[in-house]
């Protein structure tokens, strides 16, 4: 990497030196075009041929130079490539260990509510937050997913989502109906046609979420904040609402009526 790194800067000092030689020889000879190859070549006597101008200097020096930039331009898309398919490799590997982690302590230590089982839940959600963190937006919503099916977050969960980082998930058409996420960062997600119905999202941070066509019926939404958000064409109709943060959310007028009444009621 850092040899990678100087050698794009003698790329780049290179051009830039290049172009300025270019430049000053323009300006000093400016006046005198033969030398350039633009202008009409008028034989002197006794030249057998035409010397070497700029413009045959040029034409020699493009195919190299175009060569470099290209390689340049290709090599620094495949690193970009590389990358890319590392990156998404080292998420998979985070979401299979998850999996495999929470399935195990599911099966073997019998991962519940009872007192006894205080520390399993602890590490389960250590696990769940520390993977949150790490995934990307796809990946958050199977991790998401998991745990709802599982049963781990239905009322008085199992797994504490508080403070979960859900930023970016990809969590369109989720059915998470009934389930609690209270207190969870759900920063720039698309959460569009899912059913949240009856879903404890008290506290949470919806800020630039898109929710259109989302089912909010019966929610629990008390001081969530949605600034910024999409709410088109959102069931929020029966959704409790008091002491939400609504700055510059975007919803239909029928919508906002329905919100009103709630917030002048509470």
């Amino acid at each position: 990497m850092f040899i990678l790194k100087y050698w794009r800067l003698g790329v780049k000092l290179a051009a830039w030196l290049f172009t300025l030689l270019i430049l000053t020889l323009v300006i000093v000879r400016g006046y005198d075009t033969q030398w350039t190859g633009f202008g009409e070549y008028k034989p002197q006597d006794g030249d057998p041929e035409r010397a070497k101008t700029l413009w045959d200097w040029l034409k020699l020096l493009v195919v190299p130079i175009v060569l470099a930039v290209g390689g340049y331009f290709l090599e620094g898309s495949r690193k970009r490539f590389e990358r890319t398919i590392e990156n998404d490799r080292h998420n998979q590997q985070i979401l299979d260990d998850y999996f495999e982690y929470i399935s195990k302590l599911l099966l073997e230590k019998h991962l519940g509510n009872g007192t006894d089982q205080d520390v399993a839940r602890d590490l389960a959600r250590t696990r769940t937050l520390s993977a949150l963190r790490l995934l990307d937006g796809k990946r958050k919503a199977h991790l998401l997913q998991f745990i709802y099916e599982t049963g781990l977050i239905e009322r008085n969960p199992i797994i504490d989502l508080n403070g979960a980082d859900l930023k970016g998930a990809l969590l369109d058409e989720a059915v998470l109906s009934g389930a609690e996420i209270r207190g969870a960062y759900f920063n720039g997600a698309t959460i569009r046609r899912a059913h949240l119905i009856g879903t404890d999202l008290r506290g949470c941070d919806f800020a630039r979420v898109c929710f259109a066509d989302t089912d909010f019926t019966d929610a629990l939404l008390r001081q969530a904040m949605f600034n910024e958000a999409d709410l088109r064409k959102a069931d929020i109709a029966t959704a409790d609402m008091r002491d939400v943060d609504c700055s510059n959310t975007y919803m239909r007028h029928a919508q906002r009526k329905a919100l009103n009444e709630r917030n002048s009621t509470g």
